[in-house]
């Protein structure tokens, strides 16, 4: 008889731990999902995985259609139906769409489903064409703000700065300074979690009263207080010494077979086309479907990882779109490529070769 109570309640505390966290997410319209590979990320009703689609911009989303088929936004009837799980940093609110509907957004970034995930873990949208992806709650992301392109913000979406006068891993800001700046801290270093698309060094530097502030890639990071609200950029050039930082636009992957070769934020191997010149793609049609364009925005800088010495540019397409260059080559994806770490492109047609540094 024992025994067979001991039985009951172990098969009920199994039901439990399987059932609860389900309850739980679904008492919010967003909450937290996690990965063995990815981490935490935000996840929507039946804990299906949310999405984000940097074409979008704050608040605003330009996904419709066809689009919107494929990549459902989340909506809510009203902002006060709105709930999230307290655990999640950043800002949840809402955006109208054009037929008056609600979608969700974190930080000012509308949230989307995709139509290809079956059931709660599934996360198949993420990288999908290099534009749609996954949205941990980290302490530093990347955000596409007006006036300065693609940036670095903090776990609410605020801005963040480098000062020209700090030296490597070194704050000179404090007082007066701090107090305007203040710095971008962190418990220790162990609790940065970056954001997708954010190559670089992460690190930390121990300020004069023991706090410990974030860095990138040897930059101490700080918000600016006359910054009021998301996508505000106020701080940029100021005294001609405080800057927004752009994520490194191309890094340096690497394959014992290949060795070190270009990579775009996400990882994406890049590629040149040897029937191209200097500053002219001659991919168009057919090619440009297998071989798509590496392309930022108008306002974005382009940042060179460590170890990368040649010129990073960029050429107009006739779409309009801008293209990434390198030393004047344009660089391009290759459709087959699906992980990082993919180079399936190398030495197509005898004209294809991954980008080297």
């Amino acid at each position: 008889m024992l025994k067979s109570r001991r039985i009951v309640l172990f098969l009920l505390a199994v039901f439990l731990i399987s059932v609860v966290p389900a309850l739980a997410q679904d008492e919010y319209t967003i909450s937290l999902g996690k990965s063995d590979t990815r981490g935490e990320y935000l996840v929507g009703k039946d804990g299906m995985t949310v999405y984000t689609f940097p074409a979008d911009s704050l608040n605003t989303s330009v996904c419709y259609d066809k689009c919107a088929e494929a990549w459902p936004p989340v909506i809510v009837d009203s902002a006060d139906a709105l709930t999230a799980d307290e655990e999640i940093p950043g800002v949840l609110g809402t955006a109208a769409r054009k037929d008056g509907a609600l979608q969700v957004t974190y930080n000012g970034q509308p949230l989307y489903y995709w139509f290809k995930d079956e059931k709660a873990g599934d996360m198949t949208g993420d990288r999908v064409n290099h534009i749609w992806w996954i949205v941990p709650p980290s302490t530093v992301a990347a955000q596409k703000i007006p006036t300065v392109g693609n940036v670095l913000v903090g776990p609410t979406g605020m801005t963040l700065y480098l000062y020209t006068k700090d030296t490597m891993d070194t704050s000179t800001c404090y007082d007066k300074c701090a107090t305007n700046w203040p710095p971008l801290l962190v418990d220790s270093a162990d609790a940065i979690v970056p954001g997708v698309n954010l190559p670089g060094k992460w690190g930390t530097t121990t300020r004069t009263d023991n706090t410990i502030q974030v860095t990138y890639n040897g930059w101490p990071l700080y918000y600016w207080n006359k910054d009021v609200a998301i996508g505000d950029a106020t701080g940029e050039g100021v005294g001609e010494v405080w800057y927004t930082i752009a994520p490194e636009t191309v890094a340096l992957g690497k394959t014992d077979a290949l060795g070190e070769f270009l990579v775009s934020t996400d990882g994406g191997t890049l590629y040149t086309f040897s029937k191209d010149t200097a500053g002219v793609s001659n991919c168009t049609g057919d090619c440009a479907k297998n071989w798509p364009a590496y392309t930022v925005g108008a306002e974005d800088k382009l940042n060179a990882a460590t170890g990368i010495s040649g010129e990073l540019g960029t050429i107009k397409l006739e779409n309009g779109s801008l293209q990434v260059t390198y030393k004047g080559m344009p660089l391009y994806y290759f459709k087959d490529d699906h992980a990082v770490g993919d180079t399936t492109g190398e030495g197509a047609g005898g004209v294809w070769t991954v980008a080297k540094a």
